[in-house]
C-alpha cells in the first residue's frame, strides 16, 4: 500500500486529464457502479476503468488496487453472505445459513464497492495534489481554502499510513510480533500505537497551518494560480467515452 496512491507523474492520457474532469469522471462512474443493478454491469464498470488505466500505463498500479479491494472487500462479503436470507438454501450449519439470493446480493454489493472505489483511487493516484487543488478553484469555483483541506487531507493519509508502518517496523525490531492470528490480541498491540501517532499527525497539520499563514493563505484567490488548466478535445472525449461505458453497464 506504501506509496500506491502517491503521483510518480507521466504523460499518459489520463495524466494529461483536467483534474477537475478526472475527478468528476470519477465520481460519475462511483455512482453508476452503485446505480447498476447486476454484478456484470459493475465489474463491466471495473474493467473498463482498468482498460483507462492500462492505456496511460497505469495498468499494474490499477490491478494493485483492485487487489487491495478485493481484501477489504472480504470481510464484508462474509458478514454480508452470513446475515442474508430468503432464497433457496444452500449451505447451513446450526444458525448458519447461506442462500443464493444472499450469495448474489453479497457479490453484487462486492462488486459495487470495488467499481465505485477504483475509478477515485485511479484518478487520485494520476493527479498532482497542487493542481487538483487549482483546478478545483479555477474550474468548479471552489473557495481555495476547502480545496486546500481537500488536498491536505488526501496528503496526510498516505503520510499517517508510511509512518504507522514505520513504527510498527521499530517495534518488530524491539521484538514485538504484529503477525498474530487474533484478531483481539493484533488490535490490543496495535492500539497503543495510535495515539502518539495520533499528535505527530496533529503537530505536522498546525506546521502547516503556519506555514500557509506566512505565505498569504487568507489572499489567495481564484486568479492567484499561474497555470491555467484549461477544458478541450480530450476532456470531452474522456466524457463522451465514459457515458457510453455507464450506458452499455446499465444494459448489462
Amino acid at each position: 500500500m506504501n506509496g500506491l496512491f502517491d503521483c510518480a507523474g507521466g504523460d499518459g492520457f489520463i495524466y494529461r486529464l483536467n483534474p477537475s474532469v478526472k475527478i468528476l469522471i470519477a465520481f460519475a462512474a462511483g455512482m453508476a457502479a452503485f446505480a447498476v443493478k447486476s454484478i456484470t454491469g459493475a465489474l463491466f464498470i471495473a474493467a473498463l476503468t482498468v482498460a483507462a488505466a492500462a492505456i496511460s500505463g497505469l495498468g499494474r498500479k490499477a490491478l494493485s488496487m483492485a487487489l487491495l479491494l478485493v481484501k477489504i472487500s472480504t470481510l464484508l462479503f462474509v458478514i454480508q453472505l452470513l446475515c442474508a436470507r430468503g432464497g433457496k438454501v444452500i449451505f447451513a450449519a446450526g444458525p448458519l445459513m447461506i442462500t443464493d439470493d444472499g450469495l448474489r446480493f453479497s457479490l453484487l454489493m462486492v462488486a459495487k464497492l470495488i467499481a465505485a472505489s477504483l475509478p477515485l483511487m485511479l484518478a487520485l493516484s494520476a493527479t498532482q495534489r497542487g493542481d487538483l487543488a487549482n483546478s478545483l478553484v479555477q474550474n468548479c469555483r471552489l473557495p481555495y481554502r476547502y480545496a486546500f483541506a481537500l488536498t491536505a487531507t488526501l496528503k496526510f493519509i498516505p503520510t499517517l499510513a508510511s509512518e504507522m508502518a514505520q513504527v510498527m517496523e521499530a517495534q518488530r525490531a524491539r521484538g514485538i510480533d504484529f503477525e498474530v492470528r487474533n484478531p483481539l490480541k493484533k488490535a490490543a498491540l496495535i492500539v497503543p500505537l495510535c495515539l502518539p501517532l495520533l499528535l505527530s499527525c496533529v503537530r505536522k497539520i498546525e506546521n502547516s497551518a503556519v506555514a500557509a499563514q506566512l505565505r498569504g493563505f487568507e489572499l489567495r484567490r481564484r486568479e492567484s494560480g499561474y497555470k491555467r488548466y484549461p477544458v478541450g478535445i480530450k476532456e470531452a472525449t474522456a466524457a463522451a467515452v465514459s457515458a457510453v461505458g455507464f450506458f452499455v453497464a446499465f444494459i448489462l
